[in-house]
């Protein structure tokens, strides 16, 4: 699959992986992104690997992108993009405020209950699970934030995830809030 991430070469860059929890986030990093040479912040990484709380990992992911930021270092994070006031969008137009190149990634699901069916598995498999009214509760935030997003980022990129016999179909393409273009189903 080619991916239109010419923007990777401007500096400096953050590019935000939004998308409901098990949208597959991490696995598009993983397939797509991880060899691009920008560090990846992740919550839920480092919530394993200092064995703290998802909250105290959230904190201390902040606190990593803003000393990147003051930095003027790129680097990619990864978010749910469900907080109820629209924090997470505020702060991406900040860093476009401050000179950063500000790409969205958006992984699409259709619905909640896709969410809840890849969560779950997650969970079976040993990795970290999300109560189901969390995700439902989570689900609309997240899809209201995004248009938030597509109306003041600069470039934001949609991509469906929610077949996973044909994953990461790139659905639609914003720039500076205009619908510029997606590839065909």
């Amino acid at each position: 699959m080619s991916l239109p991430f010419a923007f990777l070469d401007q500096r400096p860059i953050v590019v935000a992986l939004a998308g409901s929890n098990g949208a597959g986030k991490s696995t598009f990093f993983e397939t797509f992104l991880s060899d691009c040479g920008l560090r990846f912040i992740n919550a839920d990484i480092i919530a394993k690997g200092l064995e703290i709380t998802a909250y105290e990992a959230a904190e201390l992911a902040a606190s990593i992108r803003s000393s990147l930021v003051t930095h003027r270092e790129s680097f990619i994070f990864e978010t749910v993009l469900s907080d109820p006031v629209g924090d997470k969008v505020d702060t991406l137009a900040k860093y476009s405020d401050a000179g950063y190149t500000v790409v969205l990634i958006f992984i699409q699901l259709h619905e909640v209950g896709e969410s809840i069916r890849r969560v779950a598995m997650r969970a079976s498999q040993g990795g970290h699970d999300v109560p189901d009214e969390k995700l439902k509760s989570r689900f609309e935030r997240t899809k209201a934030n995004l248009q938030r997003a597509i109306a003041c980022m600069p470039h934001v990129l949609v991509y469906d995830n929610s077949n996973l016999e044909r994953p990461y179909q790139l659905a639609d393409v914003y720039e500076h809030g205009r619908r510029v273009g997606a590839l065909p189903p």
